[in-house]
């Protein structure tokens, strides 16, 4: 399921960008994360862990609305005040860290003389886990490594996730680009962790992004 639905978009955002390259631009993307966690095997969450995410990027127009863009980077990811199924009533804090692959399809809405504009994007992810901290409970201040014996036991190694959101952005002559903001969301598809995934339930991340960075252009 999850091979078909990267080839479907792949063939879709490749059918999309058919028309003739107009440019490419590199980019950097960085800013605050804000991740919540939830599915069958989470009870109850009632609190958000802050993170950070960098991210490059390529982007190629087509025409002068649709771009391709594809990037790597790192995404802090989790959530606070966790109760899970097996935990018994207590409750816990998990952080966890991934280098993310996203390839998304932009229409660029244009305005005030060509200068200002605003993206709506949307497409998939595929991010591989690198790391997972576990607080046990809001009252203690260290974390620990997820492990098959911690509660939700070890990060699975690869999670797929759909990303959508707006970017809003100055262009300045020379076609060189600065991303004011770009709010995001991340719908997480995949168990977060193997406890749940070995139960037959479901704990998925979900997360907002709050970015801003520069784009120079590629001819």
């Amino acid at each position: 399921m999850t091979r078909r639905i990267l080839w479907i978009t792949a063939v879709v955002m490749l059918a999309a960008a058919s028309a003739q390259a107009q440019r490419s631009h590199l980019g950097l993307l960085a800013g605050p994360t804000a991740g919540m966690m939830g599915g069958s095997y989470v009870d109850a969450s009632s609190g958000v862990e802050m993170g950070f995410s960098f991210l490059a990027t390529l982007d190629r127009e087509f025409g002068d609305v649709l771009a391709l863009n594809i990037g790597v980077g790192w995404v802090q990811k989790g959530g606070r005040q966790l109760a899970l199924a097996d935990a018994g009533g207590d409750t816990y804090g998990y952080q966890t860290s991934y280098v993310q692959i996203p390839l998304s399809l932009s229409a660029k809405l244009r305005f005030s003389n060509d200068r200002l504009s605003l993206a709506p994007h949307a497409g998939v992810a595929v991010g591989f886990g690198m790391g997972c901290k576990v607080k046990p409970g809001e009252q203690f201040e260290f974390d620990e490594t997820c492990e098959a014996d911690t509660p939700g036991g070890e990060l699975t190694s690869m999670e797929l996730s759909v990303p959508f959101g707006v970017a809003f952005a100055v262009e300045f002559p020379g076609g060189s680009r600065f991303t004011i903001l770009d709010v995001g969301y991340e719908l997480g598809l995949s168990n977060v962790f193997g406890a749940a995934e070995a139960a037959g339930q479901s704990a998925k991340n979900g997360v907002f992004s709050f970015r801003f960075g520069f784009a120079a252009p590629l001819y």
